[in-house]
């Protein structure tokens, strides 16, 4: 069994990491577009965008290459920690009553484990490689867009491609799923490893209970589920069958099922209990207290699931922004001609002021209602290669974002 706490806490710098090839991904896009210059020649110009889209894509495969070589170990090491912790965690109740003096992953279980992380990898490589045909789409598109808005003479080149490059930033990196579905880069990571890491420790504690002879299942609870998970959280159930006041635990959770227990993106999970040795981990008062509306702001009474969905979405807008900060200063660094790279400087500025606004209105909002700032959500990692070389490009863009704003209030 893994912790609520632990699943939405475990990925957090890895999706550093996926924050980073997003940004960077995002900068390649607008070297390339800049790159593709003003359009004076439309026929001349539709051949040097093809250019760069070929060279656009050349960036992003290496950039994904790049980073599946530090995806494959970091996964692995996830998964390991979390074969380990949740093994634990099932023991506990024997542990303690001194029923038992160790518990250990058997062969079989460590067999599992490295299966399903091998696994795990192959699925985020493959989603990731989708990013570079799609964002080369993006960048045709942009561009595009750009072209027809500089043909009506409505628009300057320097407004056009900023409006380009800012389109492209706030969209981000996709990934393309067999079905046809797209879903956002870090959207797509974080369910694939919440998902396959729940779901492979469920399995390994199935594997416990059957060794062990459990009867009994009790499932996790935390603040802020999703209205459908409620009913069966934080209880005790009937492994086979139903009786003695307990239901069964695969009807009344839905465990198997994409939309139940240990389902997509699901953080709730399940632990063997023994009637008489166990005590259970929720009582009703503190499962009411997870669903009641608790927290005051701006004089409205909200739950944690209302608090979390806020602030879920301010932390999105502080990720798109600095993405566009990215890539104005992408495009800076390769402009060719003065009045396009000052233009772009402005318009870095302007997306600063924003950026601190956005950052004071989340902290404020965690300050009346009580929450933690999870700044993993919102700041930018530095990861290094394997020679030790720092291969992001992050705190550079915060900073110059810092005495931008500074200027800008002068």
């Amino acid at each position: 069994m893994l912790t609520p706490e632990y699943l939405t806490a475990f990925s957090n710098g890895y999706l550093g990491m996926v924050d980073n090839l997003n940004e960077q991904i995002v900068r390649d896009i607008a070297r390339r577009m800049v790159k593709a210059g003003k359009v004076t020649d439309t026929a001349k110009w539709q051949i040097k965008q093809a250019q760069e889209s070929g060279k656009l894509l050349n960036d992003i495969v290496k950039e994904v290459g790049k980073f599946s070589g530090f995806s494959d170990k970091e996964i692995l090491e996830m998964f390991k920690d979390a074969g380990i912790t949740s093994i634990r965690n099932d023991g506990k109740p024997l542990l303690d009553a001194g029923v038992i003096s160790e518990v250990n992953l058997s062969q079989r279980m460590q067999e599992l484990l490295l299966a399903n992380a091998k696994k795990t990898s192959g699925d985020v490589n493959n989603l990731t490689l989708t990013t570079a045909a799609k964002s080369q789409e993006l960048y045709i598109q942009s561009l595009n867009e750009a072209l027809l808005k500089v043909q009506s003479g409505a628009f300057s080149y320097q407004e056009a491609l900023k409006q380009a490059i800012r389109s492209a930033a706030m969209m981000g990196s996709k990934v393309l799923y067999s079905s046809g579905s797209q879903m956002s880069l870090e959207s797509a990571m974080r369910m694939a490893l919440l998902t396959g890491i729940n779901q492979t420790a469920a399995v390994l504690t199935e594997m416990y209970a059957s060794d062990m002879g459990a009867e009994y299942y009790e499932t996790t609870a935390h603040p802020g589920a999703r209205l459908e998970h409620t009913v069966w959280q934080g209880q005790v159930f009937k492994i086979e069958g139903e009786g003695n006041g307990y239901r069964n635990f695969y009807e009344a959770t839905g465990y198997g099922t994409v939309t139940g227990l240990c389902g997509a993106n699901c953080r709730h999970s399940f632990f063997p209990f023994w009637p008489g040795i166990s005590k259970p981990a929720y009582t009703q008062e503190m499962l009411n207290g997870y669903t009641e509306a608790k927290y005051k702001f701006n004089g409205d009474w909200l739950t944690e699931y209302e608090c979390s969905q806020i602030m879920r979405r301010q932390e999105r807008q502080i990720r798109e922004i600095k993405r566009v900060l990215a890539a104005y200063d992408s495009a800076m660094k390769s402009a060719t001609d003065a009045e396009t790279e000052n233009f772009l400087k402005e318009e870095f500025q302007k997306e600063s002021v924003k950026l601190k606004n956005k950052e004071k209105k989340l902290k404020d909002f965690c300050s009346e209602t009580g929450h933690r700032l999870d700044t993993s959500r919102t700041q930018v990692y530095a990861v290094k290669d394997q020679n030790g070389n720092i291969v992001n490009y992050g705190r550079s863009t915060s900073m110059k974002a810092v005495w931008a704003n500074r200027k800008a209030k002068k």
